[in-house]
């Protein structure tokens, strides 16, 4: 799925979802285990590049540098597993000394993150409380007071909780939300935004009822706040958009707009016609990917009441019209007519809170909203369920395309 660029500094920093820094990711070998390298004999022989300097901060940071940037030594992987396991253990003991020293806001920045992510490495290896001391470590970034330390704290908690979702269990699920709610009542901070905006854009193909959950207890709380800064952070993040798409299925779509043509939209004419509602751009790849598997249903369902209306996300209508005709679309696509209100701006795009294309939302003959993922196998299964079998092709259609096949 294609997603809008991210334009605010805070989304920027939370939708970094790597968990391992390059620096600490050098030191830790994945295919082993920790219980393995215990067994290692006489790994380390330099001690000197584990001796934390005794003060200044400035020496410290620089100690950390180079130590997070040191390759495993040792011959065998248990010997580098235990060099691994103990330089990550030194770079959370100097990040804790480094927080000591009375350190400025980057370095202040630097010791977590070194400290973070040399714990994430050390539980991933089954290290004694390291997992412990990580959720420690994420609990002091959290409730740090600045905003850098703040959002790496965040990120770090919303990757591990999307990451582990599908083994958490529901009393875990509600912990997490309850989290980011406390966090929010506490403020709100246009920070707060982001963080639900990022959680809920992860979450969503996860847990889309955790999401809803979510948005119903904080959007009350955002609107309600008279920071002008969490205002234009809600604007931007656009929650309400999400929530409406998000509990869609089962409603009424609320479509308008111009067509590519100049013509506007007659939603109406569509009443009773079981249509596809398509998000795209001919600049986004996965939405041609799925051209073909569109204009193959189309072609087996339109006869029967099957009828497909894209929303072009494109730049231009010269860019649109042309990969319709060269394609042979059958079907309209709307494009607005003012630039402003073109890609990513679309209206209908902020209307419901679109964070990717494709989108394919799948409208039944009533109004109401079948399906909001009808991509692929699945929009065949649902049309098969509303509209029966796929009608027949002519003899002559059929005997060119087995044919065709053939060949």
């Amino acid at each position: 799925m294609t997603r809008p660029p991210r334009r605010t500094l805070v989304a920027r920093l939370f939708l970094a979802v790597a968990c391992t820094i390059g620096a600490t990711a050098s030191l830790t070998p994945s295919t082993l285990r920790a219980d393995e390298a215990a067994k290692a004999k006489g790994v380390v022989e330099n001690e000197e590049l584990f001796k934390i300097p005794a003060s200044g901060a400035k020496e410290i940071q620089e100690f950390m540098t180079k130590l997070a940037q040191t390759a495993p030594e040792g011959e065998s992987e248990e010997d580098q597993m235990a060099f691994s396991v103990k330089a990550l253990t030194t770079l959370v003991a100097a990040a804790e000394k480094l927080l000591a020293a009375k350190p400025n806001d980057e370095q202040a920045e630097l010791a977590f993150a070194y400290k973070i992510e040399a714990l994430q490495a050390l539980t991933a290896m089954d290290q004694p409380d390291a997992g412990k001391q990580l959720e420690e470590v994420l609990a002091a970034a959290r409730d740090d007071k600045r905003e850098k330390i703040i959002g790496l704290g965040w990120q770090n908690t919303i990757v591990s909780a999307i990451r582990n979702w599908p083994t958490l269990d529901a009393k875990a699920h509600q912990a997490f939300i309850d989290l980011i709610v406390n966090k929010v009542k506490a403020g709100p901070a246009p920070i707060d935004v982001s963080i639900v905006q990022v959680t809920s854009m992860q979450l969503e193909d996860r847990d889309t009822d955790a999401v809803v959950g979510l948005l119903e207890k904080v959007m009350p709380i955002f609107e309600k706040s008279e920071d002008k800064a969490v205002q234009a952070q809600l604007t931007e993040a656009n929650l309400p958009g999400m929530y409406r798409r998000l509990t869609l299925l089962g409603k009424p779509m609320e479509i308008t707009g111009t067509l590519l043509n100049g013509e506007p939209v007659d939603w109406e004419s569509y009443r009773g016609k079981v249509v596809l509602v398509d998000f795209w751009a001919t600049w986004c790849g996965p939405c041609r990917a799925e051209i073909p598997n569109v204009l193959e249903m189309y072609e087996a369902y339109h006869d029967k009441g099957f009828d497909v209306l894209g929303v072009s996300l494109d730049a231009t209508p010269e860019a649109a019209e042309k990969y319709v005709a060269e394609n042979k679309l059958p079907w309209s696509s709307i494009f607005p007519k003012n630039e402003d209100e073109r890609e990513w701006s679309n209206p209908l795009v902020g209307y419901y809170g679109i964070t990717g294309i494709p989108t394919a939302i799948l409208v039944g003959k009533d109004g109401k909203v079948v399906n909001m993922n009808a991509r692929g196998p699945v929009l065949g299964e649902e049309l098969e369920k509303l509209l029966g079998p796929p009608a027949e092709k002519p003899a002559d259609e059929k005997a060119a395309a087995e044919e065709a096949a053939a060949k």
